[in-house]
């Protein structure tokens, strides 16, 4: 056993349930990130053995699909108004990028949740049908759909990045260390700053303006 990795000293006696393992796997995900959500952390705080787990579920992954099912659940339900698709699309991922930032670690595992959640693949369904009953192709709605899900986690990946700069951790980088960049380089980097939330939903309405017009040329 690690340092790092402390079982629990209690120790239970009502039986474990997959909601509280949903639910402890979470507050785990949120504390330590995906690499530090391991099956004898989460045993160790449920106060159990690592093999009680897999009574339950039977891997890290199936781990993972309930907690990606459970945080798709915060989620509001989303219904197609008065005002038409360009709100609801608007709204819908507006939200989606609001849970990603309030669970940053989770943003991996969000972004591929239809990948491992009922509740995702029946949310991206509904939201197909929106676009379908605004006149979408099934090819354009799903452009759409990527388009917009590709901006959203990147901004939260953006805002993830910043969180960790300001508690003195560095991201790393997915293309390994970046070489120095040059001066006038550097000084257009930092003339940009962070990203802010409006950028965001000014960027989204651009890409909803976008496909709008597309829909319309369609017909």
């Amino acid at each position: 056993m690690t340092s790092n990795e402390p079982v629990g000293k209690r120790r239970r006696d009502k039986p474990v349930s997959v909601p509280e393992i949903a639910q402890t796997g979470l507050a785990l995900l949120d504390e330590v990130g995906l690499e530090g959500l391991t099956m004898r952390r989460l045993a160790g705080a449920m106060g159990v053995e690592p093999m009680t787990l897999y009574r339950y579920l039977p891997n890290k992954e199936a781990i993972l699909a309930v907690v990606a099912d459970l945080l798709w659940q915060e989620l509001r339900p989303f219904v197609n108004g008065a005002d038409g698709w360009t709100a609801t699309v608007r709204a819908m991922w507006l939200d989606m990028y609001q849970l990603m930032t309030a669970h940053p670690h989770a943003v991996p595992l969000i972004a591929r949740a239809g990948s491992y959640s009922h509740t995702a693949t029946e949310g991206t369904a509904r939201m197909l049908e929106v676009l379908k009953e605004a006149g979408f192709a099934s090819g354009l709605a799903t452009e759409l759909l990527h388009t917009a899900g590709a901006l959203v986690v990147g901004f939260a990946y953006a805002h993830l990045w910043t969180q960790l700069a300001e508690g003195g951790q560095r991201p790393s980088a997915p293309a390994g260390e970046m070489a120095p960049l040059a001066a006038e380089t550097l000084a257009y980097a930092q003339a940009i700053g962070p990203w802010e939330p409006e950028q965001l939903e000014t960027a989204l309405d651009i890409v909803i303006t976008g496909f709008a017009a597309r829909l319309a040329q369609s017909h």
